[in-house]
């Protein structure tokens, strides 16, 4: 089942990441090879969404990559499939890593209903409270109780902030007086779930069906066009995404690491 805007969605979509966004920190540049994108905070960052490349083309470009980024490492996305069937391989030879894949999927049909489970309070995040979303992203994301290494603390915080202070929206649900997972979305008439993770004690207990279900039948009560959440096309949340009405594919991408040599 598709949106009723499929392809003006399709188009917001690529768009999200080929322009800057000052007030999310991103400056994006349109080069001979794509859009060359990167977040003032995080100087690892890189991104090259791909436009216009072909596989003889592969160490020109690769050497290009490696100029505007300072010699660091870079994601490379292609974002059509026939496409990366034949440039994935002469990627892979120059020594870019395949990574996974990655679809945003928009929500058709009926809302979901409200779930409940008892216990369960969520509460929008503040400032004083970023944190505690931060350090529940980063245990629900690795999958671990470990407290999380403290420059990843640093950069993730650094990057929510500067979201937070414009159109980042960021919610916790607490099971008692524990934090036990998070959803972040971007506001606006076509909002984009990015973020959805439960630490490992808290799985199973629709906790994450409790936020996700909340933030679509907000946005449909306030009016928005769409509500996008992205994903791994391979792991097992993409089942569930589908079963509570996120259906249309609107986006799709892979997904290549490039570590640039030194000098």
């Amino acid at each position: 089942m598709r949106h009723p805007e499929h392809d003006r969605l399709r188009e917001e979509v690529r768009s999200w990441y080929r322009t800057s966004i000052p007030e999310l920190g991103y400056h994006a540049e349109q080069r001979r090879f794509g859009s060359y994108r990167r977040h003032a905070e995080d100087p690892d960052s890189g991104l090259i969404v791909v436009d216009n490349l072909s596989p003889d083309e592969v160490p020109e470009f690769l050497a290009d990559a490696n100029s505007y980024f300072d010699n660091r490492v870079v994601n490379i996305w292609i974002e059509d499939k026939k496409h990366d069937a034949t440039l994935g391989p002469a990627l892979v030879a120059a020594g870019a890593s395949k990574l996974k894949a990655n679809v945003h999927l928009a929500h058709v049909g009926l809302r979901p209903e409200r779930f409940h489970p008892t216990g369960v309070t969520i509460e929008r995040v503040t400032a004083n409270t970023l944190m505690d979303y931060v350090l529940v992203k980063l245990k629900g994301f690795a999958s671990s109780e470990d407290a999380p290494p403290v420059e990843e603390v640093e950069e993730e915080l650094a990057v929510r902030q500067s979201e937070l202070a414009s159109i980042g929206r960021f919610l916790i649900a607490r099971v008692g007086d524990e934090r036990a997972a998070i959803l972040g979305y971007y506001d606006g008439s076509d909002r984009l779930i990015f973020n959805l993770a439960t630490r490992m004690p808290f799985r199973m207990g629709g906790v994450a069906r409790h936020l996700l279900c909340q933030v679509v039948a907000d946005s449909y009560e306030q009016g928005c066009s769409s509500v996008v959440i992205n994903t791994d096309p391979s792991d097992t949340p993409i089942g569930w995404y589908r079963r509570i009405g996120f259906t249309d594919e609107v986006h799709w991408r892979r997904n290549y690491l490039f570590a640039a040599k030194k000098p």
